[in-house]
C-alpha cells in the first residue's frame, strides 16, 4: 500500500494532514480489504468451547436466546456439535454475514454458505436471517439526510438505493429476515424505502426485518416501521454521554439529537423495538441494559446528564422489548418470549421484584435460576458465575470488554 493506493468505496486510508504520509489507520471497507483477512483463525474445538462458555455466561445473566450477527459456518458447526451433545443451552439465531465492509470472505463462499444454511437448522438453531451493513458510525461515518455540521459530508453508505432494493427483495423472497446496521437517518430511511418497494412489488413481505442500532431515525419515518413491520433494535451501551459520543455532538447538532436513539418515539408511533447488548464488540449485561433504556444513563458511571432523555422508555416496555418482541423478531414468539401454557419453559428467577425497586437499582439484580427448555442450566452459588470463573471452568478466554472483538463474531 502506498499514498497513491486507490481507496475502496465506503472506506478510508489514514494520512497525515500535513505530510500526506500513511498513518496506518484503515477505515470501514479498507480495513476489511487489507487487515481483517490476516486476523488469526480459531480452531473448530476452540469455537465450540468458546460458544459453550459464552452461553454459560449468558445463562448466568438470564439469557436463553442469542442472535449471532455476521454468522459463519464455524460458529454454526460449534452450535450443531453442542446440540448433538445435549450441551446447547440456548436458542441460537444465525444471521449470516453478507457483503460486510469488514468481511474478508470471498463472495462465492458467502453465497455457498447461505445456500447450504439448511443443514444447520433445528429446533434450537434458526438459520433464516442475514446481516447487512448499511453505513458507518453515528456522528462520523453514519449516512445522514443533511450534511454533518462540521465535516459537511453525509457519511458513508455501502449500497445504492437500487442495489439495496435488489438485495432486500432477494432475501425477503427467500423468507430470510434482514438485520441491517443502520445508524444515520438516511441509512435507516434507505432500508425502509427498500422494504416498502418489495412490499409494493410482491403484495406482502415474507420475512421480518430489523434496523440494527437505529441511532437516528427521522420523525417522518416513525410510523413506517409499524406499516412495514420493521423492528428497531437499540443497544443502550452505545448512546451514553461518553467522551467519544460527546465529541460527535457538534457534528450531529441539536435538531438530530431530538431523535437520537428514538425508542420512545417508535413505541408511541406503534412500532416494535428490541434491546440488544451489541456484544462482544461492546457489551452491557441484561439488567444494566434494561436500566439504561429507562434512565438513558450508564449504570456504571457516576452522575452525568442523559442524552435525549425524552426518548426513554418505561420498565414494562423494556421488558417486552427484551422478551416477547425479540422473540417475534426471530419468528419464535409462538414458543418463547412469555410464560404461557404450551410454550417452552425458558424462565428465570431473580433476587428481587423489578417493579418494587428504584429504577437506579435494576442493574444490581441477580439471577438465581435460569431454566432453558425445562432444564435447569444455571443456579446461583452452584454453577460457574462471573466472566473469570466461567473462563477458568471452560478453559477459554472470553472478551466482554470489546478490546479484542472480531467484527465477524458479533452477537446481539
Amino acid at each position: 500500500m502506498t499514498t497513491k493506493t486507490e481507496v475502496p468505496r465506503g472506506g478510508g486510508i489514514g494520512k497525515d494532514p500535513k505530510t500526506g504520509k500513511l498513518t496506518g489507520w484503515l477505515m470501514e471497507t479498507a480495513a476489511g480489504k487489507w487487515a481483517w483477512k490476516h486476523y488469526p483463525q480459531v480452531s473448530t474445538e476452540d469455537h465450540k468451547k468458546g460458544l459453550q462458555a459464552t452461553i454459560a455466561y449468558l445463562n448466568s445473566i438470564g439469557v436463553t436466546t442469542v442472535k449471532q450477527q455476521h454468522a459463519k459456518n464455524p460458529i454454526a458447526i460449534a452450535a450443531q456439535s453442542l446440540e448433538k451433545d445435549a450441551d446447547l443451552h440456548a436458542r441460537v439465531g444465525l444471521s449470516w454475514t453478507w457483503k460486510g465492509p469488514l468481511e474478508p470472505m470471498p463472495m462465492e463462499d458467502q453465497e455457498k454458505m447461505i445456500a447450504e444454511r439448511g443443514r444447520f437448522s433445528s429446533d434450537l438453531i434458526k438459520t433464516e436471517y442475514v446481516k447487512f451493513s448499511g453505513d458507518g458510525n453515528a456522528g462520523s461515518t453514519g449516512y445522514v439526510l443533511e450534511p454533518y455540521l462540521e465535516t459537511k459530508d453525509r457519511g458513508i453508505n455501502f449500497f445504492s438505493d437500487e442495489a439495496l432494493f435488489k438485495e432486500v427483495e432477494k432475501f425477503d423472497q427467500m423468507g430470510m429476515g434482514i438485520t441491517i446496521h443502520a445508524t444515520g437517518d438516511a441509512s435507516n430511511r434507505q432500508m425502509l424505502d427498500a422494504v416498502e418497494r418489495v412490499k409494493k412489488k410482491h403484495g406482502k413481505l415474507k420475512a421480518r426485518h430489523q434496523l440494527a442500532h437505529a441511532s437516528m431515525i427521522h420523525p417522518d419515518d416513525y410510523k413506517r416501521l409499524k406499516e412495514l413491520n420493521v423492528t428497531a433494535e437499540f443497544s443502550p451501551v452505545v448512546w451514553f454521554a461518553t467522551d467519544f459520543v460527546k465529541a460527535q455532538l457538534p457534528q450531529i447538532g441539536d435538531e438530530r439529537m431530538k431523535y437520537w436513539y428514538p425508542m420512545a418515539s417508535i413505541v408511541q408511533s406503534g412500532g416494535r423495538i428490541a434491546l440488544a447488548s451489541d456484544g462482544p464488540l461492546m457489551w452491557q449485561d441484561t439488567f444494566s441494559r434494561l436500566e439504561a433504556a429507562i434512565t438513558r444513563l450508564d449504570p456504571k458511571a457516576e452522575g452525568g446528564e442523559p442524552l435525549s432523555p425524552h426518548q426513554a422508555i418505561d420498565l414494562t416496555t423494556g421488558l417486552k422489548a427484551m422478551t416477547l418482541d425479540s422473540a417475534y423478531l426471530m419468528n419464535i414468539e409462538d414458543s418463547v418470549g412469555s410464560i404461557e401454557v404450551g410454550k417452552c419453559a425458558d424462565m428465570i428467577v431473580l433476587d428481587k421484584n423489578l417493579f418494587e425497586i428504584p429504577v437506579e437499582k435494576i442493574d444490581t439484580t441477580q439471577v438465581l435460576l435460569t431454566v432453558f427448555d425445562g432444564k435447569l442450566v444455571f443456579e446461583a452459588g452452584v454453577s460457574p458465575d462471573e466472566e473469570k470463573e466461567i473462563e477458568e471452568h471452560y478453559g477459554v478466554a472470553l472478551d466482554f470488554t470489546g478490546d479484542c472483538g472480531h467484527p465477524g463474531c458479533e452477537w446481539h
